[in-house]
């Protein structure tokens, strides 16, 4: 579901009338613009924003963007949309906008886009602020905004408002000069300022002696020298009130709220308690809440008498409490307020505020309502910028309550089961839900067939159940429920690939492809082409598979994709990249990959397959101890999940670390207990049944070995899995060539070689080390071949390879634009070809030397070759 802009949030507050003019201040504000960076950060009530306000309302030649930010804007597209719409207040983001009407979340690639704006910019001299960034906990945004610094256009400068430093490397751009900070020593009041302050902003009379106690006792506290100052405007003895002040600033400022309130009249007085409850409001909302025609008359009494209102817009149609006042008004308001939390959500809710309308349904305790409205939002929030929030207030939700809304039920099953959720949670979901519709509801009972189909495989591995549930349910579902019929047909395809039928597995994930595309479900399409690849590989054909996840990832920018199939795809492509022997490339994706899943908190299928090939790359790169953690991460990550197969594939991987470290204590440990696996074809199962025999080899238990050999050679041969079927011919050479059998090793390599050669597999052989170099070396002696001689070239060709350069992948733009560079074409004439300005080409370029560590045209392209970018 869009969710609406609120416009208040892009205004800055206005300066209140009467307010401290803090020169030395302000000089340092604008001898900051000429940095990067600035930050205020002090805790609440040191006039942080404030200061910023009145900068703005004397400032010169300068254009502000301003982001007053909360607790819902931790969602990439939430925060990213918000900034566009800043910046739209001055010029446009047309490249931002692009990539977020296209539903793209992940923040580097959002960061970017925004980048090579603002490198267009014609206004010099912008300030973006970001006020009350503490709000701000996801650390994808943080890495973002980060690069976002690193990379900023000269005409560009940010403002962080915060009552905590953010955790951005504030440290190197202290030591690069790039950073100016205000802090609350900074904005505490001196004397002449808490003077000024109290006796001609306030209208107060107090002697030089009251004034520097009290500012003793606030500690130079805005906040609490204004809530002083309205407690001493009704007292006839100011010197007994402040003597009386004593204890921390929350004693003190409960103190001077109680003293008030109590001071106000009835009807104000109840006002500030009852909207205390609203984060931001209006008089349109006000009215509803509490059900009266006074609110404008109200705000604005309250804006004149300086009663912590903060106006939002020039127009003073938006408001809000300052935030620590808002607080204190909240404990002494009644607890008594479900009414007016139910009023507000009803408003929020008409004027399609959906995230403020589910915060107030959830604290007026009606939770059913928070259930409708959500349930109404599911089609559009599958995939979308609003998911994550939403996601988020459902879950708190009891699960009585969730079971009466069949397809919320289903809905949350489904997410639960893709962020690694336990089937212990989501099965007694399901069935409550199950026993409020009964068994008339065929469609809400095909919903609830679906998340079993997927339950039973990854708990039980229990594949045919599965494909049956699965069957089951698409005979339940209405024909023009598209999103469940992809669902369903997804859980299928997975079903029949893990059971080992190749060819139905294959023509499922096409169904479910065209079905989900044709129901307008990309998500689930680009899920099921990334599990598709997997089965690519399993047939051998690794060329398509090179070539159809290379594919994906040129469509990811046209297309609707979440983190899960943004990092399946590049961890396809590295995986291709490496079993081809191409390092580099198998590197670069890889780390493509852990930045997607850092900016976006991860998706567990995506990150066992990251830990995966990390643990094998890693010990290629000689670092045994970083090999070692990727292999437990990616035991911790599976058994965080509980999914069955996830956890043996695991063991299974940490096993093959510990055979090629010779470690034989642990190998040994894990293959002695081996029991047949029930889906023998599935790919954490093959490697399984690969190690076992490598182990019996080690046990010298030649027979036994040969005969789970011969086994799985015919099940792969039957089934069309060429990758296993080499993979085993490979383990079988070198078991044979151990027992002495040299003819047998030679004609069962034979196979392997065929195998390779047909395909262009290169690691696999190589991974094994001395022994097959040796077996390989004999062959060749026999018989003269290309490609066995390719592979013995290989073998001494291995070097390490340099993290520090791949650390930042280049974008999908800025590899099409070196290609051009090493074409030899100039900046005018790339922008041509691209169809881009040619400042952005300037700014592309300028971020390809960085990554490439480079300072000239001639450097980048043959450092691109170099690292087989191009």
């Amino acid at each position: 579901m869009p969710f609406s802009i609120l416009l208040t949030k892009l205004y800055p507050p206005l300066p209140a009338e009467g307010f401290v003019h803090r020169h030395s201040l302000m000089d340092r504000v604008q001898a900051g613009i000429n940095g990067r960076v600035t930050i205020i950060s002090a805790p609440p009530g040191f006039g942080k924003t404030a200061l910023l306000s009145a900068w703005i309302s004397n400032k010169q030649n300068k254009k502000v963007a301003w982001y007053s930010l909360d607790e819902d804007d931790n969602e990439p597209g939430r925060f990213f949309t918000y900034i566009a719409a800043a910046f739209e207040l001055i010029e446009s983001v047309p490249l931002l906008k692009s990539l977020l009407e296209a539903a793209v979340s992940a923040p580097r690639e959002l960061i970017v886009a925004l980048i090579n704006d603002l490198s267009e910019f014609s206004s010099k001299g912008v300030v973006l602020v970001f006020d009350d960034y503490h709000h701000i906990t996801h650390q994808p945004i943080h890495d973002a905004l980060a690069y976002l610094i690193d990379n900023l256009p000269n005409n560009i400068h940010l403002v962080f408002i915060s009552r905590a430093d953010p955790p951005l490397p504030l440290g190197r751009w202290r030591v690069r000069g790039q950073l100016t900070e205000i802090r609350a020593d900074d904005l505490r009041f001196t004397e002449e300022e808490a003077a000024q302050f109290l006796n001609q902003t306030m209208g107060l009379s107090l002697s030089a002696e009251d004034i520097r106690t009290l500012e003793a006792r606030t500690e130079g506290w805005v906040a609490g020298l204004q809530l002083a100052a309205l407690t001493l405007q009704k007292s006839t003895n100011p010197s007994e009130i402040i003597s009386a002040f004593a204890g921390s600033n929350r004693y003190v400022a409960d103190y001077l709220t109680d003293e008030v309130l109590s001071r106000q009249p009835e009807s104000l007085r109840d006002f500030l308690l009852k909207t205390s409850i609203l984060e931001r409001f209006n008089a349109s909302l006000c009215n509803h809440v509490l059900q009266s025609e006074q609110s404008e008359s109200l705000l604005a009494e309250l804006e004149r008498a300086n009663l912590f209102i903060i106006p939002l817009d020039s127009e003073s149609n938006w408001y809000r409490y300052h935030h620590l006042f808002a607080d204190l008004l909240k404990r002494r308001a009644s607890t008594e307020t479900a009414d007016l939390h139910h009023r507000a959500a009803e408003w929020f809710e008409k004027n399609n505020f959906t995230l403020d309308a589910t915060r107030h349904w959830i604290a007026a305790d009606e939770p059913e309502r928070v259930a409708s409205l959500v349930e109404h939002s599911i089609a559009h929030t599958w995939g979308q910028a609003e998911l994550t929030g939403l996601m988020r207030r459902i879950e708190s939700l009891p699960e009585p309550i969730l079971a009466k809304y069949p397809a919320l039920s289903a809905f949350l099953g489904w997410t639960w089961l893709w962020l690694g959720y336990g089937s212990e949670r989501i099965l007694p979901l399901l069935d409550r839900a199950e026993e409020q519709v009964g068994i008339e509801s065929d469609s809400a009972l095909g919903r609830f067939n679906v998340i079993r189909s997927f339950i039973v495989r990854i708990r039980d591995n229990d594949a045919s159940d599965s494909v049956r549930l699965a069957s089951l349910a698409l005979s339940q579902l209405s024909a023009d429920d598209s999103l469940w019929r992809g669902f369903a047909n997804m859980s299928l395809a997975i079903s029949l690939h893990s059971s080992g039928d190749l060819i139905e597995g294959e023509n499922a994930y096409k169904e479910t492809i065209r079905l989900c595309e044709q129901g307008g479900d990309p998500v689930t399409a680009l899920m099921a082409a990334c599990a598709m690849t997997q089965l690519i590989f399993d047939r051998g054909d690794l060329q398509r598979a090179l070539s159809f996840s290379q594919q994906m990832a040129n469509g990811l920018r046209k297309k609707t994709s979440t983190s899960l199939v943004r990092g399946w795809v590049h961890i396809n492509k590295a995986r291709a990249h490496y079993l081809v022997n191409d390092l580099k490339n198998a590197w670069l994706e890889t780390n493509q990959t852990l930045d997607l899943e850092t900016q976006t908190g991860g998706m567990p299928d995506v990150g066992l397959r990251l830990y995966v090939l990390l643990t094998k790359l890693e010990l290629l790169n000689g670092n045994e101890s970083a090999a070692r953690k990727a292999a437990d991460d990616l035991v911790a990550l599976a058994d965080r999940g509980g999914v069955t197969n996830a956890i043996d594939w695991a063991h299974a991987v940490r096993a093959e670390l510990m055979f090629r470290l010779k470690d034989w204590t642990a190998f040994d440990s894990y293959a002695r207990m081996y029991r047949p696996p029930q889906q023998q074809l599935f790919f954490p199962y093959r490697l399984q049944t690969l190690l076992q025999v490598r182990y019996l080899a080690r046990q010298k238990a030649w027979d036994e070995s040969r005969r789970l050999v011969e086994e799985q050679v015919r099940l792969a041969c039957e089934a069309g899995y060429l990758e296993y079927e080499m993979d085993l011919h490979i383990v079988h050479a070198l078991m044979e060539q151990e027992a002495g059998k040299s003819s047998v090793a030679f004609k069962t390599l034979e196979r392997a070689l065929e195998i390779g050669k047909a395909n262009g597999y290169v690691r696999v052989f190589l991974d094994e080390g001395e022994e097959m170099k040796n077996l390989l070396a004999q062959i060749q002696k026999t018989r003269k071949d290309d490609f066995v001689a390719n592979l013995l070239s290989a073998f001494g060709k291995f070097v390490h390879i340099d993290q520090s350069a791949l650390i930042e992948p280049l974008t999908d733009r800025e590899i099409d634009v070196l290609k051009l560079i090493a074409e030899g074409m100039s900046n005018p004439e790339i922008a041509e070809k691209l169809v881009l300005s040619v400042g952005t080409v300037k700014t592309h370029v300028k971020h390809i030397y960085g990554k490439l560590n480079v300072d000239d045209r001639v450097k980048a392209a043959s450092k691109a070759r170099e690292l087989s970018i191009i």
